[in-house]
């Protein structure tokens, strides 16, 4: 259905009348004759019906307007198809509007790097279709510099998209994702595409496995246990990947070892971060008592598991 077009002025040729004669006390409180044969009284009446007359047109916007307008909205090359009409020509273009296209904030990048960059003619061209599995966008950020410091510095008026391929890393998808940025961010803002980071992360633990279990095969479980929950993809509490820079507490990575079948039960479990200082990942700290393993707000977990120690109970 067309468009319902909004009056600019609805005032009637009674509105405008009684809105004149309104203000004739206080204009001119000697006159006082409001009757139809007053010569003013007809003044004010042939000018109330020029001024509907007026407003009549001005609520009426014939077809080449909205043709300009449509032009406006659409670009300068814009043509009328023949075979639509004005009517359906001017809600595909309001629908259009809707879309998301512009990126402005954060969630704009990520919205389109899921949704808008598939369907690109770029993404089209790269191996596999440059699918993606996950992306994260940091604000005031410049991880794409080479300097670890100035990475974890706070960078007005950048920004960052952390994109994580879902096979391997196809060649060329960052530098065509930053294309595919270029000309819908807004025009002060400098964006980098960069792969994640990952800091390793080692879980070690005594486990206590149960009468009938097979040594070999619950280290194995254990191991794979850990491996899905902490998978950059698929892990996470919420099944859909680790979380970027969520902390790695050791209650958690006991309470994964703790729900494979054959553990018994899970005793001095640690969790450390071997040469996360010298890991170009910002601000990546691990804390005493290895309480948790705090990964910053970039990174994701490449961890290990090590140990091979097991007590029959």
């Amino acid at each position: 259905m067309p468009i319902p077009l909004p009056d600019l002025d609805d005032r009637s040729y009674a509105d405008l009348t009684a809105q004149a004669m309104a203000l004739i006390p206080s204009l001119d409180p000697a006159w006082t004759n409001y009757n139809p044969s007053d010569p003013g009284i007809t003044l004010v009446e042939l000018f109330a019906w020029l001024t509907e007359m007026l407003l009549y047109q001005v609520n009426q916007v014939p077809a080449a307007n909205t043709q300009t307008f449509l032009k406006l909205l659409n670009g300068p090359d814009w043509v009328q198809p023949a075979d639509m009409s004005l009517d359906v020509t001017t809600r595909q273009t309001i629908l259009g509007l809707r879309d998301r296209y512009r990126a402005v904030t954060a969630a704009d990048y990520e919205w389109l790097a899921l949704n808008a960059w598939p369907q690109s003619t770029a993404a089209a061209a790269l191996p596999g279709g440059g699918q993606i599995a996950r992306v994260h966008c940091i604000p005031r950020r410049n991880l794409a510099a080479t300097d670890p410091v100035q990475r974890g510095a706070e960078a007005p008026a950048h920004l960052s998209v952390v994109v994580v391929p879902a096979a391997g890393q196809p060649v060329g998808l960052y530098d065509a994702l930053w294309q595919f940025f270029d000309g819908r961010r807004t025009l002060a803002t400098r964006h980098h595409v960069v792969g994640p980071g990952y800091l390793p992360v080692e879980i070690s633990a005594n486990l206590a496995l149960r009468d009938d279990a097979p040594p070999q095969q619950a280290l194995a479980d254990a191991r794979q246990a850990l491996v899905a929950y902490f998978d950059p993809l698929t892990g996470g509490a919420s099944q859909q990947g680790w979380p970027f820079g969520r902390a790695v507490y050791v209650s958690e990575a006991s309470a994964v070892l703790e729900r494979v079948p054959l553990v018994h039960y899970v005793e001095d479990v640690q969790v450390t971060a071997p040469g996360a200082a010298d890991r170009v990942v910002p601000n990546a700290v691990l804390l005493e008592a290895d309480e948790l393993v705090q990964l910053g707000a970039t990174p994701l977990v490449a961890f290990d598991v090590r140990g091979q120690r097991y007590q029959a109970s």
